[in-house]
């Protein structure tokens, strides 16, 4: 009998991507993931290096996330880390490994994917090595993913070099096969946009007839995209040649004040604080060591829950086909998406 499940691609990296996985399972869906390159730090930026071979982080959390069973031992083995080897993650090391012996990435993805027994894919949007630059909205050049996703400034725009980077057909095909495709949620520039700079998954994008829809962080990425609105981060989009391929837009707004519990109020104060002292570690490594003077300037800066006002509504919705505004507060972290909501809003639009 063929497969009549929903065709659903996730399209994203970093924490946002297996939160989407874990809500498109709840759907009964058929699942592949396709994965930003741009990644070059920690464990994952030193193995790039030394290996010289394409990013296996982001890879590694989606395997995890489409483990048959998620919370087994061994996928959760895969994010364990070597604090004594470079903090290296158990599962980037198996990649890496996997990929020299078998020549080939995609073959050591293929290989995880069997043994973790994953109930869909995971397919890197490019197979050629690429590094992540961009310019902030005062004109100052940045180089390197890592740097802009802690730095202390908004991105004004980013790019990939090579600036046309081949397309891996897997993900390519996936696309043109889904019936629902969506983009996020997870940091604007360093974990979505990377994905979309790939021509051919741009192209992909464009041409699909599935239904795409960008679901929109519920808060700040830390200096990547402080203060900027819903709208903002669609424009954003749209300005890398995503115009006339969003069908909808998910956007959180809390039915009551946000962080209005004591709970809420301690779990955002220690995002903020985790925030900045990874903000100040990486400013550490071109400014020399951290202090407290520094993670302070850090803890000072726009961050905060993304704004969703009447009028940024407005200017999605000559960018989008629909602008669903839902609810998506969950109980673990005023950072995420509830699991459950997110695959209503999703079903909802896909009716």
């Amino acid at each position: 009998m063929p497969d009549q499940r929903l065709r659903a691609v996730s399209i994203g990296g970093g924490t946002g991507q297996p939160r989407l996985i874990a809500a498109l399972r709840l759907m009964g869906a058929h699942i592949d993931s396709v994965v930003a390159m741009a990644d070059d730090g920690g464990s994952t930026g030193l193995l790039r290096e030394r290996e010289h071979i394409v990013p296996p982080g982001d890879v590694r959390k989606c395997l995890s996330a489409l483990a048959a069973d998620p919370t087994a031992p061994l996928a959760r083995a895969f994010a364990h880390r070597f604090p004594y080897i470079d903090d290296h993650a158990l599962g980037n090391l198996l990649l890496v490994a996997l990929a020299k012996e078998t020549d080939s990435f995609v073959g050591a993805i293929r290989t995880c994917e069997r043994l973790l027994e994953c109930v869909g894919h995971v397919h890197p949007s490019t197979l050629e090595l690429v590094s992540l630059s961009g310019r902030t909205r005062e004109g100052d050049a940045v180089r390197g993913q890592a740097r802009i996703s802690y730095g202390l400034r908004v991105m004004s725009e980013v790019r990939l070099e090579p600036a046309c980077p081949a397309a891996n057909e897997e993900a390519v095909e996936a696309i043109l096969n889904a019936d629902l495709v969506v983009l996020g949620p997870g940091s604007l520039f360093t974990s979505i946009i990377p994905n979309v700079l790939v021509p051919g998954i741009r192209d992909a994008l464009a041409a699909t007839s599935a239904t795409r829809v960008f679901v929109c962080p519920k808060i700040d990425s830390l200096g990547e995209t402080a203060g900027m609105s819903v709208a903002d981060h669609v424009e954003a989009l749209v300005a890398c040649g995503l115009e006339g391929a969003l069908d909808a837009v998910l956007v959180h707004r809390a039915q009551g004040p946000e962080f209005v519990h004591p709970y809420e109020k301690r779990a955002w104060q220690r995002i903020v604080e985790r925030a900045a002292r990874e903000a100040a570690e990486h400013a550490a490594e071109d400014e020399g060591p951290v202090s407290a003077s520094m993670i302070d300037a850090v803890k000072q800066a726009p961050f905060g829950p993304i704004e969703a006002s009447a009028a940024d509504l407005e200017r999605i919705g000559s960018l989008a086909g629909r602008v669903v505004v839902r609810d998506f507060t969950g109980g673990e972290s005023p950072a995420v998406h509830d699991v459950g909501r997110l695959a209503a809003a999703l079903a909802e639009v896909m009716r």
